[in-house]
């Protein structure tokens, strides 16, 4: 799969933030489609043990200037950052909704910069996620819809309704962020990606589905799809903790449903420790 985005051409770095440059084990958080940075406001303080990275993608927020916002583009964009900023040069990746899908695409690319990939309401697109990126079109008049359109009280309490706290300032970006160009240049990668190229990442890997909206069975079949790798002599891949897991009572963005359990759970995974027990295991 090509995830090539040649990083000599990217003449503009991506607006982010670094936070706790001390530490000496980096993590990159990569935010989801629309939204911003503004996303981990509540999990940064959870995580201070870590050095964070935290951008904003191309066509998003302060980073809205960076074109074309396509997957592969943003990979490459993500991997510059790695580069320059991360300990190492190396960072391990967490990736919520699109973010998931620039964090494996830049995995297949460029394994050498990631530790390793914790991947959230990112497997391979079926059903209403499959239908929302061939239909780029529904996508992005339903977000005008709910964001624009519509009085603001609704997606305030739509999301309420998800129990997911997003501010005042997240919501506004996120209305800044939705654009013809965005919906059209984020999805084509995401329709091609499929459970091969999950065999083909390199590194650690967990899958985590929020249970209240994500596919639950495609997940495991991508957990499954990691743990029938194979490594270049055809050994059975280690058994290093990659697979698949589900929050029940997650939404598709939970990590601004439950921030605490996020950073949690991020921790742990690092650290190579037990997921938390709200996690179940997809074996």
């Amino acid at each position: 799969m090509d995830c090539t985005s040649s990083t000599d051409s990217l003449t503009t770095s991506l607006s982010f933030t670094s936070l706790n440059d001390e530490k000496p084990i980096t993590i990159v958080l990569l935010h989801g489609g629309f939204t911003c940075r503004l996303e981990f406001a509540l999990v940064l303080p959870h995580l201070a043990d870590f050095h964070i990275l935290v951008p904003d993608l191309p066509l998003h927020s302060a980073s809205r200037h960076i074109t074309p916002g396509t997957t592969e583009s943003s990979a490459s964009h993500v991997a510059q950052l790695i580069r320059s900023h991360a300990h190492n040069q190396k960072a391990h990746v967490i990736g919520v909704s699109m973010g998931g899908y620039v964090g494996q695409c830049l995995a297949l690319d460029q394994p050498d910069l990631v530790l390793s990939l914790f991947i959230t309401g990112a497997a391979p697109a079926v059903g209403i996620r499959l239908f929302m990126a061939q239909w780029t079109s529904v996508t992005y008049y339903f977000m005008k819809l709910m964001l624009h359109w519509l009085p603001g009280w609704v997606f305030r309490y739509q999301s309420s309704l998800l129990g997911l706290r997003l501010s005042e300032e997240l919501i506004e970006e996120m209305r800044n962020n939705i654009t013809w160009q965005l919906v059209q240049d984020m999805f084509p990668w995401i329709l091609s990606f499929n459970l091969n190229h999950v065999r083909q990442l390199q590194v650690r890997t967990i899958f985590i589905a929020g249970g209240k909206e994500d596919d639950v069975p495609v997940t495991k079949r991508a957990g499954d799809a990691l743990r029938s790798r194979r490594i270049k002599t055809n050994e059975t891949w280690p058994q290093d903790g990659s697979g698949a897991a589900v929050l029940r009572e997650g939404a598709h963005g939970w990590d601004m449903q439950f921030p605490e359990l996020f950073a949690q759970s991020v921790s742990t995974w690092v650290h190579e420790a037990r997921l938390p027990d709200e996690f179940e295991r997809l074996e």
